[in-house]
Parts: structure tokens; C-alpha cells; sequence
């Protein structure tokens, strides 16, 4: 092949190459434009008309038109030409993959790719529905934007809202003001002012005075009642479902208070953990007050019923003695205290490891001194809410002191880490936070 051929041959080559590159820009600034076009798919009559010195379109009888995916049908729609606005009535439609936006009227700024939804909107994607007074959709985004009375039901639970913002790609809500969450199968109710949720990653996010309640109705008609606030509460519903409350949490459920700095609550187990400077307080059926405190405490339920109490190092059990002394407590310490309990009712209590025990005898009602016991083991056994028997084991020390050692000076005898507090969450609380969450449904 000569010279002449092999530069004609180049000449070529280099000249289907740049044709190539020119098709596929061309290609790809058509694509572009397309996404901007909008195409008037149908409409029963087009009358051209003039509004405010505007060019226009008034579009009568099964509008429909569309922008690169997005597809939006009414009953009449009125086309600005210059603005670049369409202004739709009559069951307005619109349609972007999977998700299904309809509302009364609606306006459809093409340039920016923007729908707005002015009346009676509902929208479907999956299996999410929601109804607001208001809608906005960003198409390039894939976010949408509702306000006024946002409701959203799934298949688990329903949401209401004055405020939310939904992520489609991220599948990731924002929602605010008012917030209120119930999953109507186990009647729990979640309550505050901000609420973010994550469909791909199950997990979800309340704060701004977040409470949540759950109401048990018993089958002699008595109601059993769960509150809990914190300053944040986070569900996760992984391999693990739990949902987990942080500071300042306080829990009250009939006769069972707490408080503590992080409360993590497993449903499917029917367990809670309490930690960071965690408090319980019980009343039994004399109503009398308890209270057990530790570095960590884990309660079993059962059937929602409080089944066994676990507190673990530096545990301390209180209860008050007798309501006529109210400055005489019994109390227990050990580096672990279990607590046994039968329809609400404390049973049994074991105590671990440097066990102490102290209580005060009681002479036909009258004071009669009291006992200090140490041992490896100490178990407690309750008839009718009052100490029955005290069994210790190994490493016995006991000793007795005389009322007239006692008398006046009883808070000399409390054991090391006695703090006993008044000021227990109460059950006024849990009666206001019913009428606030039944007012704000």
C-alpha cells in the first residue's frame, strides 16, 4: 500500500470517528432537551387564547401531556407559553414510575420541573398512601413535600403530621409539628415534634419531647397503661427490633415508675434494659413504695407483666418499712439482686455476692429494733407484699439492735449507697399524657 493510500485511509478513519463523537453529542443534547419538552399528548379542544398579555392554551376534555418520564392527565388545563406554567383542574394525575400523585387542582412548572398539588392530594408509591392539603413534587429531585394535615398510612402503621418531606430514592421521611405515629397491632402510640424515618436502613428517629404510650386493656376490663418519655427515641427493626429511649428517660406503667439515662426496650424478647444511673419504683398491694437502683438493671415481662427484675453491680433494694416510721427502710445490697414476681406482686428476692440485708422488727405494730445480716447469698420471700423469710448462706454475720438504739437515729444504721427519693415519677403524669395524645388525635 502506497503513501497516498495510507494517508486517504487515516483521513478516514479520523473523519468516521469525529461524525461518531457528533452523533452521540447530538444524541445526548437531544435527550436533554427532550426532558424539557413538554408534548400535549391529548386533548378533546385547544383554544388559543391571550391572558395578562401572555400567550395561551386552554386545554378541555382528557388532558393529557407529558415531560421525559413524567406523565400528568385532568379534566381542563390552561398552558402559559411564555411562563412556561400549566394550571390543571379535575381529577389532576400525575405519574412518575411507581408513584402516583392526585389532587383537585395542581400547577405544573415546566422549566423547573415542579408540581404542585393545591386541593385534596393524595399520593400512592408502593405500599405508602398519604393525604395532605398540599403538595409540592420535584421531579429531577424525587422529593415531594406536603403540609396541612399530612396523613400517611403503610401497612404497619399511620402517621399524622402538619409538615413532611419524602425522599424517594433515599426512601428516607422528615416529618414535624404535631407528629403522631400508632401501630394499631400492639396499641402503641409515638408521639413529637420530629420525627425522620429510613425505610432501606429500618430505622426511625423521634425527638423534640418524644413520648410514647401503650395502652393494654386486661380481660377483666382493667387497663394497663406504658409511658415513656426521653429527649430522643429511636426505633431500629433489623435482625434485632428494639426501640431505644436516651436521657432523662422516665417510664411509669401502673404501679412500676423508672427513670434513667438510656432505656432500650426489645419487643420481640418482651424485655427492657435501664442504664446509666437507673431507678425503679414499685408499689405493692399494701401500697407500699419500693425502690431498686443499680449500675444496670434488666426487666423480663411476660405477657407484659412484670415477671424478673435484674440489677446488676452495686445493686440496692429500699422499701419502706412501715408507713407510720417513715424514717425507717429496709434495704439490701449485693453486687446482684434478682427480683422474682407473680401478676405484678414481688415474690421472692435474691441478693449476690457481699450480700447485706437490714430490716426493722415490728412488735404487734409496735418498733422493735432491727436486724443486719451479711452473707455470700440472701434470699427474701414476700407473703401478702411483707417480709416472710430471710434465708442467708455462707459467710454468716448478723446482728441485732435494740429500739432504744434505733429510736430517732435510723439513718445512722442505712447501708453504704442508701439513697432513697421521694420525687418518683406519678400517675397524675400518665392520666395528662392520655387526654394530650387522645386531644391531639
Amino acid at each position: 500500500m502506497n503513501e497516498h493510500h495510507v494517508l486517504e485511509r487515516c483521513r478516514l478513519t479520523f473523519f468516521l470517528a469525529i461524525f461518531g463523537l457528533l452523533l452521540g453529542c447530538s444524541q445526548l443534547v437531544y435527550s436533554q432537551q427532550d426532558q424539557k419538552v413538554v408534548i400535549l399528548n391529548h386533548a378533546d379542544s385547544l383554544v388559543g387564547m391571550e391572558i395578562d398579555g401572555e400567550p395561551a392554551q386552554q386545554l378541555i376534555g382528557n388532558v393529557k401531556f407529558t415531560q421525559g418520564r413524567v406523565v400528568v392527565t385532568c379534566a381542563k388545563a390552561i398552558r402559559y407559553l411564555r411562563s412556561k406554567k400549566i394550571t390543571m383542574e379535575g381529577e389532576v394525575e400525575v405519574l412518575d414510575s411507581t408513584m402516583r400523585m392526585v389532587s383537585h387542582r395542581g400547577v405544573y412548572h415546566s422549566e423547573e420541573r415542579v408540581v404542585e398539588a393545591l386541593d385534596r392530594v393524595l399520593l400512592e408509591d408502593g405500599m405508602t398512601t398519604l393525604h395532605a392539603g398540599y403538595g409540592k413534587y420535584f421531579v429531577d429531585e424525587k422529593k415531594a413535600q406536603f403540609t396541612r394535615n399530612v396523613l400517611v398510612q403503610d401497612t404497619a402503621s399511620v402517621l399524622t403530621a402538619h409538615e413532611l418531606i419524602y425522599f424517594r430514592e433515599d426512601q428516607r421521611s422528615i416529618a414535624t409539628g404535631n407528629v403522631i405515629i400508632l401501630q394499631p397491632e400492639n396499641n402503641l402510640t409515638i408521639s413529637g415534634n420530629h420525627f425522620e424515618h429510613l425505610r432501606k436502613q429500618k430505622y426511625s428517629k423521634m425527638t423534640d419531647q418524644p413520648r410514647l404510650m401503650q395502652i393494654d386493656t386486661a380481660a377483666d376490663g382493667t387497663i394497663d397503661t406504658l409511658t415513656v418519655t426521653s429527649m430522643v427515641m429511636e426505633s431500629h427493626s433489623d435482625s434485632l427490633e428494639r426501640l431505644v429511649a436516651t436521657d432523662s428517660v422516665q417510664m411509669i406503667r401502673n404501679g412500676l415508675a423508672a427513670e434513667a439515662g438510656l432505656c432500650v426496650f426489645y419487643t420481640d424478647l418482651d424485655s427492657i434494659v435501664l442504664q446509666k444511673n437507673p431507678f425503679i419504683w414499685y408499689t405493692t398491694e399494701r401500697n407500699e413504695d419500693n425502690q431498686v437502683s443499680g449500675d444496670s438493671i434488666f426487666i423480663k415481662l411476660k405477657k407484659r407483666k412484670l415477671e424478673t427484675v435484674y440489677v446488676r453491680r452495686r445493686a440496692t433494694a429500699i422499701s419502706r418499712a412501715d408507713s407510720l416510721c417513715p424514717d425507717r427502710f429496709n434495704q439490701m445490697t449485693g453486687e446482684e439482686i434478682i427480683m422474682h414476681f407473680a401478676y405484678d406482686k414481688i415474690q421472692q428476692i435474691d441478693v449476690d455476692k457481699t450480700a447485706t440485708s437490714l430490716y426493722y422488727l415490728f412488735d404487734e405494730g409496735k418498733p422493735n429494733g432491727l436486724n443486719k445480716t451479711t452473707g455470700d447469698h440472701v434470699t427474701i420471700t414476700f407473703l401478702d407484699g411483707r417480709i416472710d423469710k430471710i434465708k442467708v448462706l455462707a459467710g454468716v454475720e448478723g446482728q441485732y439492735f435494740p429500739e432504744k438504739m434505733v429510736k430517732g437515729r435510723e439513718s445512722e444504721y442505712n447501708l453504704e449507697g442508701f439513697n432513697w427519693r421521694e420525687e418518683r415519677p406519678g400517675k397524675r403524669r400518665v392520666v395528662s399524657m392520655q387526654e394530650s395524645v387522645g386531644s391531639k388525635q
